[in-house]
C-alpha cells in the first residue's frame, strides 16, 4: 500500500474510535445513571417489592415483575437502562463502520477496496472455484478477506461490510467468469461511490428514551 493511503487510513481508525467512544461513553453514563435512579425509586415502593428491594440488588431484580403494577416507569427505566449496556456498544459499532465507509469515500480510497476484492475474485477462480451464485461467492471473498495478511483490522472490517451490504443476487452467474467479476467489481463501485453520510438519529433517540423515563419516573413513581 502506498505510504500517503497507510497514513489516510490512520487518520480514518483514529476518528473512527473517536466516533465510537462517543456513542459508547455517554450511552453507558445514562445506563448508569438509569439503573441508580431505577432501584433507588424501586427500592422505595411500599408493598411486595419492597422487602425484596431491602436484600440487595438482587432482591430488587426479582421484584421488578411484582413492582410493575405500582412502579411502572421505574421498572421500564431499569429494563431500558440494562439493556443499554449492549443496545449503546452495538450501535456504536454500526456508527463507527459507516463513518469509516464514509472517510474512505470522502478521501477517494475507493480503488483501494475495489482493487483487493479483484484480486479475491482472481484468487477464488485461479483455485478452479467457479462460484455458481451469491451466497457461495460471498463466502468465498469473505474467507480471502481472512486470509490476506497485507491487510489491517479496519480494512478487513470494512471489506466485510461491503461484502455484507453489497446485492450480487441479479449477477448474471453463467456468463463468463470476466464478465461475472465485472459486474461484481461495478456494483461494490456503485456502493461505495455514494456519499453514505452516518445518521445518529437512532443513538440519539437511544439516548433521549432513558432521559425521558428518568423524568417520567421521577413524576410519577415516587
Amino acid at each position: 500500500m502506498k505510504t500517503n493511503n497507510i497514513s489516510v487510513f490512520t487518520k480514518i481508525a483514529t476518528r473512527s474510535l473517536l466516533a465510537w467512544l462517543r456513542v459508547v461513553i455517554p450511552g453507558l453514563l445514562l445506563s448508569v445513571v438509569g439503573l441508580i435512579v431505577s432501584i433507588y425509586i424501586i427500592g422505595s415502593q411500599p408493598g411486595p417489592g419492597y422487602a425484596g428491594a431491602r436484600v440487595g440488588g438482587v432482591g430488587a431484580i426479582l421484584g421488578i415483575f411484582v413492582l410493575f403494577s405500582v412502579a411502572f416507569w421505574s421498572c421500564l427505566l431499569f429494563v431500558i437502562s440494562l439493556a443499554g449496556f449492549v443496545l449503546f456498544p452495538s450501535l456504536a459499532s454500526g456508527y463507527t463502520i459507516k463513518t469509516a465507509l464514509f472517510l474512505v469515500w470522502d478521501n477517494k480510497l475507493g480503488d483501494f477496496f475495489i482493487d483487493k476484492i479483484s484480486n479475491y475474485l482472481d484468487r477464488v477462480w485461479l483455485r478452479g472455484e467457479k462460484q455458481i451464485n451469491a451466497k457461495e461467492s460471498i463466502k468465498a471473498l469473505k474467507l480471502e478477506v481472512q486470509k490476506d495478511t497485507n491487510t489491517n483490522k479496519l480494512q478487513k472490517r470494512l471489506l466485510n461490510y461491503l461484502l455484507k451490504r453489497v446485492r450480487l443476487d441479479d449477477v448474471n452467474w453463467q456468463a463468463p467468469p470476466a464478465e461475472i467479476k465485472q459486474a461484481i467489481l461495478e456494483k461494490f463501485k456503485v456502493y461505495i461511490g455514494e456519499k453514505l453520510m452516518p445518521s445518529k438519529l437512532v443513538i440519539r433517540l437511544a439516548m433521549i428514551l432513558p432521559i425521558v423515563l428518568m423524568i417520567l419516573a421521577l413524576i410519577y413513581d415516587k
